[in-house]
């Protein structure tokens, strides 16, 4: 089997795309969850908390004074909901799209649909197996051991500087001691958080690295891709033929509506246009030896004059493009042709401008 060493291509990256294979990593989504939720537990957490102790308060004022039944319990959820309801919802809606905008941004809005669809593969125990004690298996496990013990070394550090604290917590009264120990939750939080993002950037280039490790092409790959993208050289010059021909048939179309066919004498003839309202005669058709001889034949079988000037069948063929009008420096040389052409047709002059001044 060839060896894999060049990069891929943009269209194996995008082939890989297609099917699901981007660059994302779960760690980066985790890390970015967790500094959030810190940072909402320190704004709508707050009314959180405030309203939380507003009903326990409430409840243990008014439970024994209260007569309860149905509809007691009813108002008394309700009342319970109109106030957690908001902050919580604040707290949960910047979760889910902290989260989203973290895939998103890794898969760039990626819809893979071949994800989706069901794959035996996945629930096939022996599958399973296979990648839990294969060596990308193994390294995973050794991969999440190191940050569970990392992160498990940040927080014991965390919690033994404010062992301390966290003991004199009893001398306060029970708001402060739970603010502070919030607190402590949301530092703790923050600090957790915050290497796990270290973490989370280095998963996320050797994502990357693994991904583009797998895709790499060998050399052979990319010649067949090139092919593919290009086209197969023997159909394109197959292509180019078949081209050159109908645009050959398209000219020699035009021989017909000639007014003379200029030669050299053999190896050259050019079919041109003029007739009264024309600027200037222009090029249908021209080419050398086999195709100036059937340019001929058919001006022949149209009864088209063929004249034979070799200076302006070579002006001509060497500097305007079918389809061109023919330059000022040939038209006096070009005057006398058509001239000559209708002369042999009983006529006797010629368009003016063609043969003494340039077309403006």
């Amino acid at each position: 089997m060839p060896e894999k060493t060049e990069a891929p291509t943009s269209h194996r990256l995008q082939e890989a795309r297609e099917e699901g294979q981007v660059v994302r990593s779960q760690e980066l989504i985790s890390a970015v969850v967790i500094l959030m939720s810190a940072l909402l537990l320190r704004g709508p957490g707050k009314q959180l908390a405030v309203a939380f102790q507003g009903l326990v308060t409430n409840l243990i004022v008014e439970l024994p004074g209260s007569e309860i039944s149905v509809v007691w319990l009813r108002e008394t959820v309700f009342s319970m909901g109109s106030q957690i309801l908001v902050p919580f919802s604040l707290i949960l809606f910047g979760l889910l799209l902290a989260g989203a905008v973290v895939t998103l941004g890794q898969t760039q809005f990626l819809w893979a649909g071949k994800k989706i669809g069901f794959d035996f593969k996945r629930v096939n125990p022996l599958e399973g197996f296979k990648r839990i004690f294969s060596s990308h298996g193994v390294f995973e496990l050794l991969r999440s051991l190191l940050k569970l013990g990392w992160v498990s070394w940040v927080a014991y550090g965390f919690l033994r500087s404010k062992f301390l604290e966290m003991i004199s917590l009893n001398q306060f009264d029970l708001n402060t001691s739970v603010g502070k120990f919030a607190e402590m939750c949301i530092s703790l939080a923050l600090r957790v958080g915050g290497m796990y993002l270290v973490l989370a950037i280095a998963d996320y280039v050797y994502q990357r690295w693994d991904l583009y490790k797998n895709l790499r092409m060998s050399k052979e790959e990319i010649k067949q891709e090139h092919k593919r993208s290009e086209g197969d050289p023997l159909l394109k010059s197959r292509m180019r033929s078949l081209q050159r021909q109908m645009a050959r048939g398209r000219m020699m179309a035009n021989v017909s509506k000639a007014a003379v066919v200029v030669t050299n004498p053999t190896h050259l003839a050019i079919a041109i246009e003029y007739h009264e309202g024309m600027k200037a005669p222009k090029v249908l058709a021209k080419g050398p030896y086999r195709v100036a001889e059937r340019i001929v034949k058919i001006a022949k079988e149209n009864h088209i004059p063929v004249v034979q000037n070799i200076p302006l069948a070579r002006g001509i063929y060497y500097t305007i493009e079918i389809g061109q009008e023919i330059s000022s420096d040939l038209y006096l040389a070009m005057a006398e042709v058509l001239a000559y052409v209708y002369k042999l047709r009983g006529k006797t002059s010629v368009n003016s401008r063609t043969s003494t001044t340039q077309p403006t």
